[in-house]
This record gives C-alpha cells, structure tokens and sequence, in this order.
C-alpha cells in the first residue's frame, strides 16, 4: 500500500480577522427612514402612547402642541440611538397639571426630517 500526502501549503494566519459576535451590529432591526406614528389608543384617555423612528444616530425633539400652536409639552429633547422608540404622554402640561379635553399635535423633528400627528383627548 502506497499513500500520498496532499500538499496544501502554508496558511498564513495572519490575514484573518476575529470578531468578537458582540461587537457585530445587527442593522436588520434599524428603520430605514425617520417616522412619527399615530399615537394609539386615538382618542385617548388618561395616557396615549407616541411611537417613532430614527434611521440614524440624532438628536430628536418630541413636543405636544394645543391647536394654538402653544407648545403644551415636552416629551423628548435628546440624542437617541437608530431604533424604534415610544413615549407616554399622561394628558399633562410641562408643569405638571392636566390639560383638558381637545385637540392635541404631536411634532417630531430629527435632523431634516419634521413630521405632525393629530391627536384627541377625550375625558
């Protein structure tokens, strides 16, 4: 019986990389685009839930105007990561006390991108 030996060579490790898995982002859960949703339950009573998007890493302003463009509050005013996010908005003002019954607009901006939900509170 004869054998031959395969001569494959000398691999040079060198050239390889190791990642480590938790280094390695998942980007199949960012959104691809900037989005404000419609809160949920509309209308609402006593809290609503706003949920948005961001693409990207940036700076995001989530306020709460009454229907004369008075801002009623501030719900976010931050940097936040690229993912899906939501808020709660109890029905109060920046000061803490309830506002009443109406027509509300939700405004997020996020780098260019500017977007208005209506919204109602019924109590």
């Amino acid at each position: 019986m004869s054998s031959t030996a395969l001569n494959f060579g000398t691999l040079d490790y060198s050239v390889f990389t190791v990642l480590d898995p938790s280094s390695v982002s998942d980007d199949s859960n960012v959104p691809k685009e900037f989005s404000l949703k419609q809160n949920y339950p509309n209308p609402f009573n006593p809290t609503t839930t706003i949920s948005y998007d961001l693409k990207n890493e940036t700076f995001v302003k989530l306020n709460v105007y009454d229907v004369k463009g008075k801002l009623v509050k501030i719900l976010v005013n931050k940097v936040e990561n690229a993912s899906s996010h939501s808020v709660v908005w109890d029905g109060t003002d920046n000061s803490g006390k309830s506002v009443s019954n109406g027509i509300y607009f939700c405004k997020m901006e996020a780098n260019d991108f500017t977007q208005t939900q209506k919204m109602i509170l019924l109590k």
